[in-house]
């Protein structure tokens, strides 16, 4: 579903990867960027290292065209774990009652909620919206880089949308960090209790090549490579009405 809405991205993501023996690219801690899947398949993404003096290795490419990547590939190994991750917890959690909405009930049997490193299945795909949103506001997606004069219209616009479907979506404080808000992530809370400032969330990273040439919007699932960079996302709505 990814491949036309991110092809014009491949030429301009081919020195993501780098080459063999090039030197490590400084960075920020936690940094997203995209990059060039194996096979010339639609790009992933990369997560500079917590020491700064690197990028990552690439993730979020699909599982056909990855067969020479490594198993840091977090976002396919997410995807294709979950099942057995319900199937060996439900028996343990029978005795769960809070069965308020349907998300509720699929924290409930996965029985992974005190397991900061293991999150229950991922988040619904609601790719479309961010599509949707991309169409209508090109302008907004366009400049959604605020360090580069843009606003936060794209997000917001997006995170409003998704929670007209399910209240549990919400924006993110990046590495947990109040006031930090993340301009191109959106938060869904699967924990129970209180959201706000809640770290049971899977974070949502939904434009490609943010703050390039030419967003895009996109898809990855960054929660795990999130917890494997030693941080954590936090749910927020950060005063806004959405």
């Amino acid at each position: 579903m990814r491949t036309t809405t991110l092809t014009a991205l491949l030429f301009a993501l081919t020195s993501c990867a780098g080459a063999a023996g090039d030197p490590p690219t400084p960075c920020v801690s936690g940094e997203q960027r995209a990059c060039a899947c194996p096979g010339g398949g639609p790009p992933g993404a990369q997560i500079c290292a917590p020491s700064g003096d690197q990028f990552g290795p690439c993730f979020g490419c699909d599982e056909a065209d990855s067969d020479a990547s490594t198993t840091s590939d977090v976002a396919t190994a997410a995807a294709t774990t979950a099942p057995s991750s319900t199937s060996t917890s439900a028996a343990d959690t029978t005795d769960t009652t809070d069965t308020t909405d349907t998300a509720a009930t699929d924290t409930s049997t996965t029985g992974t909620t005190d397991a900061p490193n293991d999150p229950p299945l991922p988040a619904p795909d609601r790719f479309e919206i961010v599509q949707q949103v991309a169409q209508e506001h090109p302008d907004w997606l366009k400049n959604s880089c605020v360090e580069d004069g843009g606003t936060n219209d794209f997000l917001f616009e997006v995170a409003r949308r998704l929670r007209q479907q399910d209240d549990r979506w919400g924006l993110n404080w990046k590495r947990g960090v109040v006031g930090d808000l993340s301009q191109d992530v959106v938060d869904y809370h699967y924990g129970e209790g209180e959201r706000e400032e809640s770290t049971d969330v899977h974070i949502i990273d939904m434009i490609v090549g943010h703050c390039g040439d030419d967003p895009q919007p996109g898809w990855l699932d960054v929660t795990q490579a999130t917890l494997d960079a030693n941080t954590v996302g936090m749910w927020t709505l950060a005063g806004q009405d959405l």
